[in-house]
């Protein structure tokens, strides 16, 4: 969309599929987490790792989604199959089954902070491998950038989206 003028910006993982001819602003670094609900087996752990996770019932995103492929990628670094359950094109559908089901997820750890919290859920810190990739902003590399493309780096200026995301309550 943006090579073809429908866009100014957009917001997307920097490090995983090829982006050509933008500019790429970083912004924050995702990692990814378990999340079930607090009554799950796993609930009062602190970390879980990719295998162990990949054997509970999961949904997830679908496989059309970057996340989705990213984690599959990570889970066949290791040898490990993903086969969720149920699969959505939504984190809003992920979280209503995880909130109403016997399911778990992986998620991004910014999950969170758009469900404002979700208390009925816990997040549990992915390892073996840990991995985290950059998101930002990608504009069309042109000089002088849009209007647009200048409102939107401007709008960054000074946040340290990092820090507000890490200053969220955690639910661990």
């Amino acid at each position: 969309a943006l090579g073809a003028f429908e866009i100014d910006g957009g917001m997307t993982y920097l490090e995983n599929e090829p982006l050509e001819n933008v500019r790429r602003l970083p912004l924050y670094r995702e990692h990814y987490v378990f999340v079930a609900r607090r009554d799950h087996v796993e609930a009062m752990r602190e970390t879980i790792t990719w295998r162990e996770a990949a054997a509970h019932r999961l949904c997830l995103l679908s496989e059309d989604m970057q996340n989705r492929r990213i984690i599959n990628n990570l889970a066949a670094s290791i040898g490990v199959t993903i086969k969720p359950e149920i699969v959505s094109n939504s984190f809003l559908g992920i979280c209503s089954h995880l909130r109403h089901g016997e399911w778990a997820s992986i998620v991004p750890h910014t999950f969170f902070y758009v469900f404002g919290g979700a208390p009925d859920l816990v997040a549990i810190e992915l390892v073996e491998p840990v991995h985290s990739q950059s998101i930002g902003l990608v504009l069309s590399d042109r000089d002088p950038p849009s209007p647009m493309a200048g409102a939107l780096i401007g709008s960054i200026g000074d946040t340290d989206i990092e820090a507000d995301l890490a200053a969220v309550a955690n639910p661990i």
